[in-house]
């Protein structure tokens, strides 16, 4: 039986993307009652900071990611690497931390940046039935100094609030975002949004999904970044590990920034979403 907030529905009714998201409920039937459905597949650029789909308290979910970004010319390298930890402390309340190190270069000079971001996430609104949720998010990350123009995952400046929704019909999830920013000095605005649609390689998603992800951050001098990706999931090999690829660009920036590349994550899924893929 869905379980709705009333505080919530209103909340989610007030924002421009997201009546757009959820009226894609009226379009196609919702998926058959009983079962506990399989876990929503989630981008890598744009993840909820805890799953937004979580049920119940004490989910752990580790990850491991690795990127390297470059520039068209002049040389530009960034290479980064964190260690991410996810946990559903209360069943609507779940917290991420994320230590990380950065290594930057111009081409000429370099530099190395220790890290952290973290978020706390509160679920708003869940219908099970319809496979429909809300999340809000408070995300922060240390200042970052590095030679490049965009952190393709995390907000411009250091604070943020996100609304979150994902839908699912069928064998096709919609995720987007809205987002205000804080603490800092934005190009055109302190605001984002992203959007991505995912499928799975098979109907059932068993063996992973494909995903595209466009995300617009207006604190940046080019706000559009777009990421094709592919993520494998190990589950049905008796194996709770999802492997994915990212290859984020980021639209218009300059020619001598890092800004296309590759994002590597490595997932330890939690018991349920092992389970439930298999």
């Amino acid at each position: 039986m869905a379980t709705m907030y009333p505080p919530a529905s209103r909340l989610v009714r007030s924002r421009a993307v997201l009546p757009i998201v959820l009226s894609v409920s009226w379009c196609v039937a919702p998926p058959a009652r009983g079962a506990e459905p399989r876990p929503l597949p989630e981008a890598m650029l744009t993840e909820s900071a805890t799953d937004v789909d979580a049920r119940e308290a004490g989910e752990l979910e580790w990850e491991a990611n690795a990127s390297v970004f470059g520039a068209h010319r002049g040389g530009a390298r960034v290479t980064a690497t964190s260690l991410e930890l996810e946990w559903r402390a209360l069943r609507e309340v779940g917290f991420r931390v994320e230590p990380l190190f950065e290594s930057a270069t111009d081409g000429s000079e370099s530099e190395n940046n220790l890290g952290f971001a973290g978020a706390v996430a509160f679920g708003l609104f869940h219908d099970f039935a319809r496979d429909a949720h809300v999340q809000l998010e408070i995300l922060g990350h240390t200042v970052d100094r590095a030679t490049h123009d965009f952190e393709p995952s995390d907000a411009e400046l250091p604070a943020a609030a996100d609304l979150v929704t994902a839908i699912r019909r069928r064998r096709f999830t919609l995720r987007g975002t809205v987002g205000a920013e804080a603490f800092g000095t934005s190009a055109h605005a302190p605001l984002h949004t992203d959007l991505a649609l995912l499928t799975g390689l098979r109907e059932d998603e068993r063996y992973g999904f494909a995903a595209l992800e466009v995300r617009a951050d207006f604190a940046r001098a080019a706000p559009f970044v777009v990421a094709p990706e592919i993520v494998a999931d190990a589950s049905a090999l008796g194996l709770p590990l999802r492997l994915g690829t990212s290859l984020p660009f980021n639209v218009g920036a300059r020619a001598t920034a890092a800004s296309f590349g590759v994002l590597i994550r490595l997932t330890l899924l939690t018991e349920r979403e092992a389970r439930l893929v298999r």
